[in-house]
Protein backbone atom coordinates (compact mmCIF):
# COMPACT_ATOMS: atom_id res chain seq x y z
CA UNK A 1 0.00 0.00 0.00
CA UNK A 2 0.75 3.92 -0.64
CA UNK A 3 3.08 5.10 2.77
CA UNK A 4 4.21 1.36 3.44
CA UNK A 5 8.04 0.77 4.14
CA UNK A 6 10.03 -0.11 1.96
CA UNK A 7 12.09 -3.94 3.36
CA UNK A 8 15.09 -4.00 4.11
CA UNK A 9 15.93 -7.20 2.78
CA UNK A 10 15.55 -8.08 -1.01
CA UNK A 11 11.87 -8.93 -1.87
CA UNK A 12 10.17 -9.80 -4.94
CA UNK A 13 6.36 -9.05 -5.53
CA UNK A 14 4.43 -12.28 -7.08
CA UNK A 15 1.44 -10.55 -8.99
CA UNK A 16 -1.74 -12.22 -9.87
CA UNK A 17 -4.05 -11.14 -12.94
CA UNK A 18 -6.75 -12.79 -14.22
CA UNK A 19 -10.49 -11.71 -16.42
CA UNK A 20 -12.73 -12.94 -18.62
CA UNK A 21 -12.81 -12.14 -22.47
CA UNK A 22 -9.29 -11.62 -22.60
CA UNK A 23 -8.60 -8.53 -20.26
CA UNK A 24 -6.30 -9.53 -18.05
CA UNK A 25 -7.12 -7.88 -14.63
CA UNK A 26 -5.11 -7.36 -11.26
CA UNK A 27 -6.56 -9.97 -8.57
CA UNK A 28 -3.90 -9.25 -5.77
CA UNK A 29 -0.33 -9.58 -5.12
CA UNK A 30 2.13 -11.35 -2.57
CA UNK A 31 5.27 -9.76 -0.55
CA UNK A 32 7.94 -12.09 -0.53
CA UNK A 33 11.22 -11.94 1.09
CA UNK A 34 13.74 -13.85 -1.16
CA UNK A 35 16.38 -16.03 0.92
CA UNK A 36 18.53 -18.21 -0.65
CA UNK A 37 16.52 -21.31 0.27
CA UNK A 38 13.49 -20.19 1.06
CA UNK A 39 10.78 -17.83 0.36
CA UNK A 40 9.23 -15.65 3.05
CA UNK A 41 5.55 -14.28 2.74
CA UNK A 42 5.59 -10.89 4.39
CA UNK A 43 2.35 -9.83 2.90
CA UNK A 44 -0.75 -10.26 0.84
CA UNK A 45 -3.02 -7.81 -0.55
CA UNK A 46 -6.33 -9.08 -2.70
CA UNK A 47 -8.48 -6.15 -4.48
CA UNK A 48 -11.07 -5.47 -2.29
CA UNK A 49 -14.29 -6.13 -4.15
CA UNK A 50 -12.96 -10.09 -4.51
CA UNK A 51 -12.46 -10.31 -1.05
CA UNK A 52 -14.10 -13.50 0.90
CA UNK A 53 -14.42 -15.45 -2.43
CA UNK A 54 -11.51 -17.60 -0.72
CA UNK A 55 -9.05 -15.92 -2.92
CA UNK A 56 -6.62 -15.98 -0.35
CA UNK A 57 -6.06 -20.12 -0.05
CA UNK A 58 -5.98 -20.37 -3.74
CA UNK A 59 -2.98 -17.92 -4.37
CA UNK A 60 -1.20 -19.11 -1.04
CA UNK A 61 -1.55 -22.44 -3.14
CA UNK A 62 -0.14 -21.17 -5.83
CA UNK A 63 2.91 -20.04 -4.28
CA UNK A 64 3.26 -22.51 -1.85
CA UNK A 65 2.93 -24.99 -5.00
CA UNK A 66 5.93 -22.63 -6.83
CA UNK A 67 7.96 -23.30 -3.50
CA UNK A 68 7.74 -27.37 -3.54
CA UNK A 69 8.54 -27.60 -7.12
CA UNK A 70 11.75 -25.11 -7.11
CA UNK A 71 12.91 -27.22 -4.00
CA UNK A 72 12.69 -23.96 -1.79
CA UNK A 73 11.41 -23.67 2.00
CA UNK A 74 8.31 -21.31 2.14
CA UNK A 75 7.68 -19.33 5.17
CA UNK A 76 6.60 -16.08 6.28
CA UNK A 77 7.68 -13.14 8.43
CA UNK A 78 5.46 -11.49 11.02
CA UNK A 79 2.16 -11.51 9.94
CA UNK A 80 -0.01 -8.89 11.55
CA UNK A 81 -3.40 -10.30 9.57
CA UNK A 82 -5.89 -12.39 11.27
CA UNK A 83 -7.33 -13.78 8.39
CA UNK A 84 -4.28 -14.38 6.38
CA UNK A 85 -2.94 -15.90 9.74
CA UNK A 86 -6.67 -18.33 9.22
CA UNK A 87 -5.28 -19.38 5.64
CA UNK A 88 -1.76 -19.99 6.46
CA UNK A 89 -3.37 -22.74 9.25
CA UNK A 90 -5.64 -24.33 6.50
CA UNK A 91 -2.15 -25.23 5.15
CA UNK A 92 -0.20 -26.36 7.94
CA UNK A 93 1.42 -23.64 9.26
CA UNK A 94 1.91 -23.17 12.87
CA UNK A 95 3.02 -19.97 14.52
CA UNK A 96 6.99 -20.04 15.32
CA UNK A 97 7.10 -18.81 18.92
CA UNK A 98 4.84 -18.45 21.66
CA UNK A 99 4.70 -14.56 21.87
CA UNK A 100 2.34 -13.91 19.26
CA UNK A 101 -1.01 -12.91 20.01
CA UNK A 102 -4.37 -14.71 19.59
CA UNK A 103 -7.08 -12.44 18.41
CA UNK A 104 -10.89 -13.15 18.00
CA UNK A 105 -11.80 -12.90 13.84
CA UNK A 106 -14.77 -11.28 12.90
CA UNK A 107 -17.04 -13.23 10.71
CA UNK A 108 -17.07 -9.47 8.37
CA UNK A 109 -16.06 -9.46 4.82
CA UNK A 110 -14.67 -5.96 4.95
CA UNK A 111 -12.51 -4.00 7.29
CA UNK A 112 -15.02 -1.54 7.46
CA UNK A 113 -17.54 -4.17 8.77
CA UNK A 114 -15.59 -5.62 11.30
CA UNK A 115 -16.45 -3.37 14.92
CA UNK A 116 -20.25 -3.47 13.93
CA UNK A 117 -19.97 -7.55 13.13
CA UNK A 118 -18.02 -8.52 16.22
CA UNK A 119 -19.54 -9.26 19.94
CA UNK A 120 -18.29 -10.67 23.37
CA UNK A 121 -21.30 -12.91 22.53
CA UNK A 122 -20.73 -13.72 18.94
CA UNK A 123 -18.72 -17.11 18.23
CA UNK A 124 -15.32 -17.18 16.08
CA UNK A 125 -12.64 -18.14 15.10
CA UNK A 126 -9.22 -17.39 16.69
CA UNK A 127 -6.00 -17.09 14.89
CA UNK A 128 -2.32 -15.92 15.84
CA UNK A 129 -0.82 -12.11 14.93
CA UNK A 130 2.56 -10.87 15.79
CA UNK A 131 4.17 -13.96 14.78
CA UNK A 132 6.17 -15.88 12.20
CA UNK A 133 4.78 -18.90 10.61
CA UNK A 134 6.53 -22.31 9.72
CA UNK A 135 5.38 -24.80 7.11
CA UNK A 136 4.65 -28.16 7.59
CA UNK A 137 6.80 -31.17 6.15
CA UNK A 138 6.81 -31.44 2.73
CA UNK A 139 4.21 -34.29 2.85
CA UNK A 140 1.31 -32.78 4.59
CA UNK A 141 2.35 -29.39 2.50
CA UNK A 142 2.02 -30.82 -0.86
CA UNK A 143 -1.10 -33.16 0.21
CA UNK A 144 -2.98 -29.40 1.46
CA UNK A 145 -1.80 -27.71 -1.54
CA UNK A 146 -3.00 -30.42 -4.41
CA UNK A 147 -6.64 -30.50 -2.20
CA UNK A 148 -6.35 -26.74 -2.50
CA UNK A 149 -5.52 -27.02 -6.36
CA UNK A 150 -8.13 -29.79 -6.63
CA UNK A 151 -5.08 -32.30 -7.48
CA UNK A 152 -2.69 -30.48 -8.79
CA UNK A 153 -4.31 -28.66 -11.22
CA UNK A 154 -1.88 -26.40 -12.18
CA UNK A 155 0.96 -26.40 -15.15
CA UNK A 156 4.54 -25.07 -14.64
CA UNK A 157 5.48 -23.63 -17.81
CA UNK A 158 9.50 -23.26 -17.02
CA UNK A 159 11.97 -26.00 -14.92
CA UNK A 160 12.48 -26.06 -11.34
CA UNK A 161 15.86 -23.92 -11.53
CA UNK A 162 14.01 -20.89 -13.73
CA UNK A 163 11.30 -21.07 -10.73
CA UNK A 164 14.18 -21.05 -7.83
CA UNK A 165 16.24 -18.14 -9.49
CA UNK A 166 13.12 -15.87 -9.82
CA UNK A 167 11.97 -16.47 -6.38
CA UNK A 168 15.37 -15.93 -4.75
CA UNK A 169 16.35 -12.62 -7.17
CA UNK A 170 18.87 -15.22 -8.73
CA UNK A 171 17.88 -14.39 -12.19
CA UNK A 172 14.68 -15.79 -13.95
CA UNK A 173 11.27 -15.61 -15.31
CA UNK A 174 8.57 -17.84 -14.68
CA UNK A 175 4.92 -19.01 -16.08
CA UNK A 176 2.69 -21.10 -14.84
CA UNK A 177 -1.39 -21.47 -15.83
CA UNK A 178 -4.27 -23.47 -15.09
CA UNK A 179 -4.41 -26.48 -17.09
CA UNK A 180 -7.57 -25.84 -17.76
CA UNK A 181 -6.93 -22.67 -19.71
CA UNK A 182 -3.73 -23.50 -21.43
CA UNK A 183 -2.70 -20.14 -21.54
CA UNK A 184 0.60 -18.80 -19.52
CA UNK A 185 0.74 -15.98 -17.61
CA UNK A 186 4.03 -14.54 -16.97
CA UNK A 187 5.46 -14.44 -13.61
CA UNK A 188 6.91 -11.16 -12.42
Amino acid sequence: PAGAPTPAEPCCKLMFVGGRSGQREKLGHMLLACDEDGSALRGMRIREDLRGRGLSKLLLAVWLRLCLEAGLTPRTRTINKPLLSLSLAAFGFAPTNQRGMLVRVSAAKRARDCVRSTSAHAPGRTAYIRTAFEAPDAATLRAAVDRQLRHGNLELGVPPAALRRALTLRGGRGACTPKRRGRRRPLP
